[in-house]
């Protein structure tokens, strides 16, 4: 509840200024002063936020399943554990479209869709967007005893 509160709080600090902002327009202010502000409240309000996306692993997980088999087995899981997640998300999803009894497949549809979304949920684990199996991974890894020839862990 604290969360929701703080986010409140600073989106009603940046309507607040971004209200005083179009106020300082209409006194005829220029326009590239007015980006400039713009420009200093996002910087203000979005520091040190960014996309997850953006973060990587500090270890190159890739090179770290190529050189040891049980890390490799760890990763494949962390993966798998990813699909599940997905393809429950795409479940939950699917759910939610309405369907026509005029156009519906029947129960053969229903087996031929479940069996595309499974291959939807692996495609998207393994294409790494999503990132879950690189954090399972990172975190479960860190119990594992270090690879040979790294003194770094």
């Amino acid at each position: 509840m604290n969360i929701i509160q703080d986010y409140m709080n600073r989106a009603n600090l940046t309507e607040g200024r971004v209200n005083d902002l179009k106020n300082s327009l209409s006194k005829n202010e220029n326009e590239n002063s007015l980006k400039s502000d713009f420009k200093q409240i996002l910087d203000e309000n979005l520091i040190g936020k960014i996309a997850t996306s953006d973060v990587k692993a500090k270890n190159n997980i890739k090179d770290e399943i190529k050189q040891d088999p049980y890390r490799k087995k760890l990763f494949d899981a962390s993966v798998e554990f990813e699909s599940m997640f997905v393809k429950l998300m795409l479940n939950q999803m699917r759910k939610s479209v309405e369907k026509n009894n005029m156009i519906s497949g029947g129960y053969a549809e229903e087996i031929f869709e479940d069996m595309l979304y499974d291959e939807y949920a692996k495609n998207i684990s393994k294409n790494e967007s999503l990132g879950i199996a690189e954090q399972i991974y990172s975190s479960m890894s860190k119990s594992l005893p270090p690879l040979q020839g790294d003194s770094q862990k």
